[in-house]
């Protein structure tokens, strides 16, 4: 089947339904132009997700063990414009950690937060985490 053949089996398609060729031409070019918007969207998307995920790992196995780890807020996942090109993209992570301090032989929980911005390469694992501030 060419590509000649499967547009003018759309053109019938269209046609049936009463819509005239141009119009036909418009939806299918606004179709094509729409197609990579969405596809990047769904990209962008699941980078964040997995980012997230390896955060989560991060933190959980290498920075903070054995204590409770609760995420707070996630900024928007930015391509790393200017800096080293070991770092592909960042993205910035507010978290709280529960930590038992003893206090006279009375265990007690405390609650600190922190703000971190973590830089990943281009597999997004991460290569470095920056604390900005803790509370």
């Amino acid at each position: 089947m060419t590509a000649c053949h499967s547009f003018d089996e759309i053109f019938r398609f269209f046609e049936y339904i009463q819509v005239t060729k141009p119009s036909c031409m418009r939806i299918i070019i606004f179709l094509l132009l729409l197609t990579p918007a969405l596809t990047n969207a769904q990209f962008k998307r699941s980078a964040t997700e997995l980012a997230k995920d390896n955060i989560r790992d991060y933190l959980t196995q290498k920075l903070f063990k054995n204590v409770s780890y609760q995420p707070i807020s996630f900024g928007e996942l930015r391509d790393n414009r200017g800096g080293s090109s070991v770092f592909t993209s960042l993205i910035s992570h507010k978290f709280s950690i529960t930590e038992i301090q003893s206090h006279d032989n009375i265990k007690v929980p405390v609650q600190r937060e922190y703000f971190f911005v973590f830089y990943f390469n281009d597999k997004m694992k991460v290569q470095m985490a920056e604390s900005i501030s803790s509370q």
